[in-house]
């Protein structure tokens, strides 16, 4: 089964990018993670790429608060400051959140109740740096955990930096991906999706609709076809693109043999961005008669050379500090 949080970048954030750092056991942890993996949007897609690296640096920098009964934690119509508490996860407790009604402004109106351990709130404030929407007023004493704006601004965007630095490097090393120039590249980063699958997952099965183009960034996968395996893929190779180009079904399964990391381009973006090369648009056999001088992997029988015959599947081988809450 694909991870959600692929460990994927291992570049060191460096003096600028450093983060607040707040002890807490692995019940807290497990809490917050939880609470972030299922926050609806635009929190869940705002957070869903960071791989576990980044993520639990993240969790690192949250920090507790005791709140009293009565106690403000957002004030309605205030802007967030970079450095004051932005995002809230509530682990035990509870608070309600009130709006003013505009037809009458000396009333309010109840919007929300965050009883349940785990309840997010504040984002929208976090992610738009806008003013919040609401007031949330602690209606018995609760403990909370908060991270500021600015340190989530800074940990999305020191990954979307070793992101592009990353998959920089693992593109130029996809001989269908050579045309590409630099600026090219960085368009179909942008769109990559970084997936994780386990030894012995299916990352593709036979006959299913394919709307997806797999990159192997790590590890080792097979083809397979009527039970044999009819191709091996190593990091740089890819596959997937037969069944986007004759919207076809897929005329093989993908099976991971190791943990592999893929980075996965969607049909849309893989049209669009990919689609126009030449390379696609090759006889297969002239794509693997020059890319077999680089790999003899994949014989599949049929043909002698996997992807040549058309019945291997989708194939292609390639060379080669937060401020305390100021409750008032």
């Amino acid at each position: 089964m694909a991870s959600r949080r692929a460990a994927i970048l291992v570049e060191a954030f460096g003096s600028e990018g450093a983060t607040p750092f707040f002890p807490k056991d692995e019940r807290i942890r497990q809490l917050l993670r939880d609470a972030l993996n299922e926050a609806k949007d635009p929190l869940g897609s705002y957070l869903e790429e960071l791989d576990g690296r980044h993520f639990e640096i993240l969790i690192d920098a949250f920090r507790s608060h005791e709140v009293p009964r009565g106690a403000n934690v957002i004030v309605e119509g205030r802007l967030v400051e970079d450095s004051t508490p932005g995002l809230f996860v509530l682990e035990v407790g509870k608070l309600e959140a009130w709006k003013i009604d505009k037809s009458w402004p000396d009333k309010e109106e109840r919007v929300q109740v965050y009883q349940e351990p785990g309840s997010v709130f504040g984002e929208l404030a976090v992610i738009h740096q806008a003013p919040r929407a609401a007031t949330v007023e602690a209606v018995e004493a609760s403990k909370i955990w908060s991270v500021s704006r600015q340190t989530v601004v800074k940990i999305t965007r020191s990954f979307q930096e070793a992101k592009r630095m990353y998959y920089d490097r693992k593109l130029q090393s996809v001989h269908l991906l050579q045309p590409l120039g630099r600026e090219e590249r960085q368009q179909v980063i942008e769109c990559l999706r970084p997936r994780v699958y386990g030894a012995g997952d299916f990352i593709i099965y036979e006959g299913d609709e394919g709307h997806e183009f797999f990159l192997l960034i790590e590890g080792e996968a097979s083809a397979i076809k009527e039970g044999r395996v009819v191709a091996s893929y190593l990091p740089g190779d890819y596959f997937g693109e037969l069944a986007l180009l004759s919207a076809s079904p897929r005329a093989a399964s993908v099976v991971a043999e190791t943990e592999c990391t893929l980075a996965v381009l969607f049909e849309s973006d893989f049209r669009r961005l990919l689609g126009p090369l030449a390379e696609f648009h090759r006889p297969r056999e002239a794509r693997q008669s020059r890319q077999s001088r680089g790999s003899s992997r994949g014989s599949c029988g049929s043909c002698g050379s996997c992807g040549s015959c058309g019945s291997c599947g989708s194939r292609g081988v390639s060379e080669g500090g937060d401020s305390p809450l100021p409750w008032r």
